[in-house]
């Protein structure tokens, strides 16, 4: 009898690990491929702003072939994925982060661009600078992660499955591309900006609509649901690179030339911001191949991931915003004392970035080690107290920024880059 019933089990044994899937949710744990994914992201970015702003947007050859891979779609589809592993993933706890990384946000608006701006204008009086300084409403990548989060709080409340959350995050996409096509653009300012956070339009910065990115976090979102069931993740991503590998180079082909066989052409702007559909899915199956690729790296270190892939990961947040503050202040402060052109002289940005890399990294353990401050883990009421001041503090800035404005720069018009001061 025992013997049967061990022979039952070995056998039971076996077929499940020739299976990928499990019918329970068995892949719940930490995921190492992610903490990888991230950091390399993050790092990418860090070089990617330093050579946007330095080099007039040029790039050096491999940086451009991993872009074409890699871009920002990539943090949103890991905020969908990352969620799925995370232990507060209830609505409340989506509107909770929600409303700190809109708050998050609109600090960061504030020292990135108002602050900087504001006394380059004092200093020098060109118009293009407090234009600038209205960059404080532009919709950033934090701006529409708040909005997703409380988008998904809305639909975890009405209690929609993955798959369905999946299936609006395409119909958003696609509808955002028919409204771009037929809407006129608002001639009032605060309008244009107010529908930019939702919606692709024409002379506002508003750089990742929710209804053109949110299908890459319900795409995350939705993967993280299967990835919790794989038993065998190992035959899992094999497949993965088996299918996707030969295809990549065929997508990567289509985003470089900025155009897809069948299907109208945008132009960069369009395509960037509005991500029309077969864009975003292209570049949601590249993530799920770069994942994989991950996957295979992360087992090169047996279970170990070297401290600054982890810190990287754990602080990617604070990675860019400290780091994305420092290359704007920094291109700011060059243009207002050495000249508007100067800043596409500066040699060595790949080396001036690496260097921000780490400086990033050193502030955020200075910060967690001596001064213990962070905006989301604030305690009422001193929460309440901070967030209503960063408010008002965008309040005081747009009232006294708007009515000095000629012309509103954006990414429509170089943000006056091009323009005589």
């Amino acid at each position: 009898m025992l013997d049967k019933e061990s022979e039952s089990k070995e056998k039971k044994e076996k077929i499940d690990s020739k299976c990928i899937f499990s019918k329970e949710n068995v892949n719940t744990g930490h995921q190492p491929e992610l903490d990888f994914f991230k950091a390399y992201c993050i790092f990418l970015i860090v070089i990617v702003h330093m050579y946007v702003n330095f080099t007039f947007g040029i790039l050096i050859a491999p940086l451009l072939l991993t872009l074409n891979i890699i871009s920002a779609n990539t943090l949103m589809f890991l905020m969908g994925l990352g969620m799925k592993y995370s232990r507060h993933n209830e609505p409340k706890h989506c509107i909770s982060r929600g409303i700190a990384l809109l708050t998050i946000s609109q600090f960061f608006n504030l020292i990135r661009d108002t602050l900087p701006n504001l006394i380059a204008w004092w200093t020098t009086g060109h118009q293009k600078f407090i234009s600038r300084a209205l960059l404080v409403l532009e919709t950033d990548i934090l701006t529409f992660a708040g909005f997703a989060f409380l988008f998904l709080a809305l639909l975890k409340k009405l209690k929609l499955s993955d798959k369905f959350i999946l299936i609006i995050g395409i119909i958003m996409n696609f509808a955002n591309v028919f409204i771009y096509k037929i809407m006129k653009t608002p001639d009032n300012f605060f309008l244009r900006q107010f529908l930019g956070y939702f919606i692709f339009i024409e002379n506002a910065e508003a750089f990742f609509p929710l209804l053109a990115y949110f299908i890459f976090v319900s795409f995350g979102n939705w993967l993280g649901g299967i990835l919790q069931k794989v038993s065998n993740k190992d035959k899992f991503y094999n497949l993965i690179l088996i299918f996707g590998l030969p295809i990549s180079p065929i997508f990567i082909y289509f985003i470089s030339n900025n155009n897809i066989p069948f299907f109208p052409q945008y132009n960069r702007i369009e395509i960037y911001c509005m991500m029309p559909g077969p864009f975003a899915i292209i570049y949601c199956i590249n993530n799920l191949i770069v994942v994989a690729i991950f996957y295979k790296i992360q087992k090169l270190f047996k279970g170990r991931i070297p401290k600054l892939v982890s810190h990287a990961s754990k602080n990617l947040n604070q990675y860019y915003i400290i780091s994305y503050a420092i290359t704007m202040q920094m291109n700011v402060f060059l243009k207002a004392t050495k000249g508007e052109n100067y800043p596409s002289t500066l040699k060595y940005p790949t080396l001036y970035a690496i260097i921000l890399f780490f400086l990033s990294g050193i502030l955020i353990d200075i910060n967690d080690k001596y001064i213990h401050f962070t905006i989301t883990t604030l305690k009422n009421p001193m929460r309440n107290y901070v967030f209503t001041f960063i408010w008002i503090l965008t309040a005081i800035s747009v009232i006294y920024i708007y009515p000095k404005v000629e012309v509103y720069a954006n990414i429509w018009n170089n943000y006056l880059n091009e323009a005589e001061t």
